[in-house]
């Protein structure tokens, strides 16, 4: 069985005169690991629609500058009810202007801010820690700030 879902990678900018520092948001599922807000989309909801309706529900932001110009995929099996899913996941990066979360206690455990170095070892599957690499690399090549 394929399942699709669509995710946004929170990034929050902070300049000072002399430095800019990057953290990611990273949530922690009911399922126990860490990694980026995601879900499915809903009947006629665009990709970007459902990404940015899933950070709102996860984590309470409504304010987010979503880059569309580029988004990262990942791919990943796993049984669920003896059945296996092949399951897609797009992720596209979103700037938010305020570290303020609310967590949605029904959606997800527990969140933190971190840089990237603490987001690497954070995160609990190999395939969101690429995600993270690849959205770090593109703020490296194109920086949003």
């Amino acid at each position: 069985m394929k399942d699709e879902a669509f995710g946004i990678v929170p990034i929050f900018i902070e300049q000072t005169d002399d430095s800019t520092e990057i953290q990611f948001l990273l949530i922690r599922h009911w399922a126990g690991h860490w990694g980026f807000p995601k879900g499915h989309a809903e009947p006629g909801e665009t990709a970007i629609a459902t990404a940015r309706r899933e950070l709102e529900e996860e984590t309470g932001i409504q304010s987010c500058n979503v880059l569309d110009d580029t988004s990262f995929v990942e791919h990943y099996r796993f049984t669920k009810d003896d059945q296996l899913i092949e399951k897609t996941v797009t992720y596209f990066l979103g700037i938010v202007s305020s570290k303020a979360v609310t967590c949605q206690e029904q959606e997800i455990q527990a969140y933190t801010w971190v840089n990237f170095d603490t987001a690497l070892q954070t995160i609990t599957f190999d395939q969101a820690r690429r995600i993270l690499r690849r959205a770090q690399t593109y703020l490296q090549d194109h920086p949003v700030f």
